[in-house]
């Protein structure tokens, strides 16, 4: 039987794949869309995409770490590799914490650097999954508002696609 602490791995693993196809998209649109104020959450698509990477190096450095970070700064024109290594520092932070965390730690409570509300390693990793959901939905709303294709993979047909570890 899978456990908690498995599935919510498998579900981070089936996030970094997602958030490489959003990679793929943002930055094979033409400069002047990928950094256009589009009145959202954030300004451009690509400061949607960095938020999301912030986001979870808040959630993983600041919060479960106990250390500070420097976010990304808004209107930063990054380069296409520039952005993959971001991603790959991204996935490997995730790995490196998901990894080490055992089951009882998902009830042990953190107290993010400059919070004041406890929370517990389960609710951080819920909240941070529930983040990056909403950015993925506004990133596919101003896709489709560009008549833009919005990157899709289902957790279910990646999870049952994909080929099994023994």
């Amino acid at each position: 039987m899978t456990t908690e602490l498995e599935t919510i791995r498998d579900l981070y693993r089936h996030k970094g794949r997602a958030r490489r196809l959003y990679l793929r998209k943002i930055w094979g649109l033409p400069v002047k869309e990928r950094y256009k104020d589009r009145g959202a959450t954030f300004p451009s698509l690509v400061d949607i995409y960095l938020h999301i990477l912030d986001d979870h190096r808040f959630w993983f450095i600041q919060g479960y770490r106990g250390e500070r970070f420097q976010d990304y700064p808004l209107g930063i024109r990054m380069s296409r590799g520039a952005a993959e290594r971001a991603t790959r520092e991204v996935e490997q932070l995730t790995d490196e914490v998901l990894d080490e965390l055992r089951v009882d730690d998902l009830d042990r409570k953190i107290l993010p650097l400059g919070d004041k509300y406890p929370i517990t390693i389960r609710g951080m990793l819920f909240q941070l999954n529930m983040g990056e959901l909403q950015h993925q939905g506004e990133l596919n709303a101003l896709f489709w508002q560009m008549d833009e294709a919005a990157p899709f993979l289902g957790y279910r047909l990646w999870r049952f696609r994909r080929p099994r570890s023994p």
